[in-house]
């Protein structure tokens, strides 16, 4: 009887857990390209040092819980795939917001929902009416931010294409998540650590203080932190609902951008934005609800 209401209590408190995770998890998230966009650091050397940080720092928390295990090769390869598209999202989206602004960055990010809508159609999801008219909603909304090929437009492909690939990463985790929580995000962390490696010689390492307290803030609040809490989060809810939820942190991102960096939206980059956002929520909570 003990075990039963130990069991009871434990599925009660899960859902206020992973919520507090994910709330903690999205504020920090929605720092990031206005960190990105306002420290002097290129984009290598960003995904380094918070590559760096955070795998040595989940590192040394694993050793002293006694929780670092070995891998089987398979599940290695696994955790190889899931870094390579991690260092992919990353290096695009610091690219994108370099190029054009914090707020397109956060714009083009909100492609997710579309592109995660476009993935589960290709790996057998059943496509719905609804599906359709997000996606050409999103689409409609993309070519309004980006009416003409300039800086804008470059970082709006950029930040798509890391949308892209970090829509693959909750299909992904919640598949091979007989892997332990905390391994899947030192294998994700310490994975794009390798990839980002092979482009040390293109870092900078000319900063100020501001800029290696933006870097140490990355590093520590976003990656170690808010990563972490993020992968326990994709695995305990449906790469749906995490969808709907990821979609809190591009308000966050905008309004930091226009009290931080002084970044001004036109009203049709407002209006392009809106219809991402919702197009994205609209058909992720359809297919949630199905």
């Amino acid at each position: 009887m003990k075990e039963r209401r130990q069991t009871r209590y434990d599925t009660r408190a899960l859902p206020r857990r992973t919520a507090l995770h994910a709330a903690i998890a999205l504020l920090l998230f929605g720092c990031i390209p206005v960190v990105v966009r306002g420290v002097a650091a290129n984009a290598y050397t960003i995904g380094i040092v918070r590559l760096a940080v955070a795998t040595f720092g989940l590192v040394s928390l694993m050793a002293l819980r006694g929780e670092l295990r070995r891998v089987p090769p398979r599940d290695l390869l696994r955790l190889a795939i899931i870094g390579l598209l991690f260092f992919g999202h990353w290096l695009t989206l610091f690219l994108g917001i370099k190029a054009s602004s914090a707020s397109i960055g956060a714009i083009g990010l909100s492609t997710y929902g579309a592109h995660l809508l476009i993935l589960g159609a290709i790996f057998g999801a059943r496509v719905r009416g609804t599906d359709i008219v997000a996606v050409l909603t999103a689409i409609a909304g993309a070519i309004l931010v980006v009416p003409s090929f300039d800086a804008t437009a470059i970082g709006m492909i950029l930040t798509s294409s890391s949308a892209l690939m970090y829509a693959s990463l909750p299909l992904l985790h919640q598949r091979w998540s007989h892997i332990d929580t905390r391994t899947r995000a030192l294998g994700q962390f310490s994975f794009a650590f390798l990839f980002f490696l092979f482009f040390l010689p293109k870092a900078e390492w000319t900063l100020g203080a501001r800029d290696w307290a933006g870097l140490l803030f990355l590093a520590i609040g976003v990656t170690l932190i808010g990563h972490s809490l993020w992968v326990s989060v994709t695995t305990r809810l449906s790469p749906s609902a995490t969808s709907i939820l990821y979609y809190a942190n591009i308000p966050i991102a905008i309004v930091l951008s226009a009290l931080a960096l002084g970044e001004r939206l036109t009203p049709r980059i407002q209006l392009g934005a809106a219809l991402i956002i919702g197009a994205g929520v609209l058909g992720l909570a359809r297919r949630s609800r199905h």
